[in-house]
């Protein structure tokens, strides 16, 4: 092969010589050029040929190419990984396991969400974090599947995971135990505070699925009768989930007609989300418990509450996942699942990567929960309505 030097840097020129041929790449007409030359060097040429998987190179360098996006949400998954995400995004009244959201990035297995109060959620994994070995065993080899099934395997085991998470740059490696649990959350959960002469509603949101706003319905109509001065809705440690029903949930606090959020795309048009008419909680006073770890639909509703009904923020800035992935399937049944939208509140600042900021910045006291039951994040909340 001789290589010709490239005296023209506006305008990218390789020549190869293979068997008395010359191959000019115009790198800005077809930038896959490369990859056939040495696809077809390795066919002709390789010493090793029986070691050529075609198609499970064709995979690799897929994968590569869709990781090197940068976005931890836009991956590639084969057929055996696609299945297994699929069947981790369907909930059930109670499953076995650890719970978490995750998908396969290169060495690692991502995590890319975590219910509120499961065994995931126990052990402080959050999401984004990489799990690297399970049990001591380095999850690089493993497809989702064998991954998925290591972590869950027995009820009433330990599991050993090594994390590494990125934190300013920097990557942290660390070992946590967490308990394999059979687990059974409720997606919403209600309860009356009795506060000086006031009634307050506190509503906690675990996650969001098909019937999470039929659950919060069924709590409002049995309010109807009752005066409730204000509101405590809790959507700490939640992330993303179906979008046609956090739109529901915002729209009973939120008048009828007002903006919730917009959809903009890159290659179709924008869609505007507005509030829908639901029972008037909108006039009641609401303050919000947020954190680091409220995302993607959960930092929707909280920011829309916070725009269009002055509803009070608690603690700490949010996650910052303001994108919405699609997945494409293939006829082989390998997928893509990519970025395809942002969301715009209704001021129009994106704050993907940036997060939501809360009017009232205070940590959470662990110890104090963990000692003596108290929420100090929960107190505050409840402060405000003195």
């Amino acid at each position: 092969m001789k290589c010709l030097p490239v005296n023209d840097t506006s305008y990218v020129n390789w020549v190869v010589w293979k068997h008395s041929k010359w191959l000019t790449l115009d790198y800005y007409q077809n930038k896959y050029e490369r990859f056939e030359t040495i696809d077809a060097l390795l066919n002709e040429d390789f010493y090793y040929l029986e070691k050529l998987n075609t198609w499970n190179m064709v995979q690799s360098a897929v994968k590569a190419y869709v990781d090197a996006t940068d976005d931890p949400y836009t991956v590639y998954m084969d057929a055996e990984e696609n299945s297994g995400f699929m069947n981790n995004l369907e909930w059930e009244d109670h499953f076995v396991g650890i719970w978490a959201v995750v998908s396969k990035k290169d060495y690692y297995i991502l995590i890319e969400e975590v219910l509120k109060n499961t065994p995931a959620y126990k052990a402080w994994i959050k999401p984004l974090d990489r799990v690297v070995m399970i049990d001591w065993e380095y999850v690089k080899d493993n497809t989702l599947n064998e991954a998925v099934s290591k972590i869950k395997w027995e009820v009433w085991t330990k599991v050993t995971l090594l994390i590494e998470r990125i934190v300013d740059d920097e990557s942290e490696i660390f070992e946590i135990d967490v308990d394999r649990e059979v687990i059974d959350v409720p997606s919403v959960t209600t309860d009356i505070f009795n506060l000086w002469d006031k009634k307050i509603w506190y509503i906690e949101i675990s996650l969001i699925w098909e019937e999470t706003e039929k659950i919060l319905k069924n709590e409002i109509v049995e309010l109807k009768n009752e005066w409730i001065d204000g509101i405590i809705l809790d959507l700490r440690w939640n992330g993303w989930w179906y979008l046609d029903v956090w739109v529901k949930v915002a729209s009973h606090f939120i008048p009828k007609g007002q903006l919730i959020v917009e959809a903009r795309y890159k290659s179709s048009s924008n869609v505007s989300y507005y509030s829908k008419w639901f029972w008037d909680l909108e006039w009641i006073k609401t303050v919000v418990l947020v954190d680091w770890l409220t995302a993607s639909a959960w930092e929707i509703i909280a920011l829309a509450l916070q725009q269009q009904i002055w509803a009070k923020l608690i603690w700490t800035t949010t996650f910052w996942k303001w994108t919405i992935q699609a997945i494409l399937p293939f006829d082989d049944w390998d997928s893509l699942k990519y970025t395809v939208w942002a969301r715009y509140p209704p001021n129009e600042i994106n704050i993907d990567w940036i997060g939501v900021t809360p009017d009232i910045i205070i940590e959470f006291d662990s110890s104090a929960y963990v000692n003596d039951d108290i929420d100090n994040q929960l107190e505050e909340a409840k402060n405000l309505f003195n």
